[in-house]
């Protein structure tokens, strides 16, 4: 595929959004083969507390297959960028929340901007992929790779069932190379962050393992951290019984000043 296909739009599930409030901001960055819907219920409850919502999909995402092999890290990067300059401008302040793929975009933008506070959702700062390293040689061969997927886990609604088909039943080595870069790229600038960060994983995560908080923690420069673990959690925390506790802990830490704590759940 060398080309993005001809009949290529964005799914109405996955378009972006923005929701109009006071006068601090709150960025969400979705992750790698996301859409901008994994987040959609905490941009409501966030407008609802009060702030401005940017809610931006990322290039490549929510789209199809032809479009997802034309994007990389410099674009995922520079729309991270684009939608926090775009929020700086119009609020006093901002706030970023990054799930997964989303959560090193988020560090990298918190280690560039003066965010004022963080949320860091199963980032991918580290991960359990043991063939991650080796993409950028693989990519070299080969675009894709299919890989199995359970289809009583896909919901059944036509934009999932389309998702699953143009990504998630896929494994895109160039793609995967450019998030390992994206990854070395964060971490080496987590000492320059100093937002106050709230860190959530679960401790059944397959993608994304617990040691991510000693990880950060140890790296970040920020006065206030926080984490929680949750139980039984797997890395879809957006979504299934872990969901309403993480939409909860997020919006409690960016609307409630808090005293430095490490709290383990």
């Amino acid at each position: 595929m060398s080309a993005v296909a001809r009949d290529s739009k964005t799914l109405a599930s996955s378009l972006p959004s923005q929701l109009a409030g006071g006068k601090t901001g709150a960025l969400l960055l979705h992750g790698f083969t996301g859409t901008p819907r994994d987040l959609a219920s905490l941009a409501e409850r966030l407008n609802g507390a009060g702030f401005t919502v940017s809610l931006p999909r990322l290039p490549g995402h929510g789209t199809n297959a032809s479009d997802f092999l034309q994007s990389g890290w410099r674009d995922w990067s520079r729309a991270a960028t684009d939608a926090w300059m775009d929020l700086a401008g119009r609020c006093e302040s901002v706030d970023v929340v990054g799930y997964s793929m989303g959560g090193i975009l988020a560090a990298l933008c918190a280690s560039r901007f003066p965010v004022r506070r963080l949320v860091l959702v199963a980032p991918a700062l580290r991960t359990r992929n043991p063939l991650l390293p080796f993409t950028p040689i693989l990519g070299l061969f080969v675009h894709r790779i299919h890989w199995g997927l359970d289809p009583s886990a896909v919901p059944q609604d036509p934009d999932s069932q389309i998702l699953a088909r143009e990504y998630w039943q896929w494994r895109y080595s160039r793609q995967a190379a450019s998030l390992l870069r994206l990854k070395r790229r964060a971490n080496r600038a987590l000492g320059r962050i100093t937002a106050r960060t709230l860190i959530i994983v679960g401790d059944a995560d397959s993608s994304v393992p617990v040691s991510v908080v000693r990880h950060i923690e140890e790296r970040i420069a920020a006065d206030r951290t926080r984490h929680v673990i949750l139980e039984g959690a797997r890395h879809s925390l957006f979504s299934g019984s872990h969901a309403e506790r993480v939409i909860s802990e997020a919006v409690r830490w960016l609307t409630e000043p808090e005293a430095p704590a490490t709290v383990r759940t």
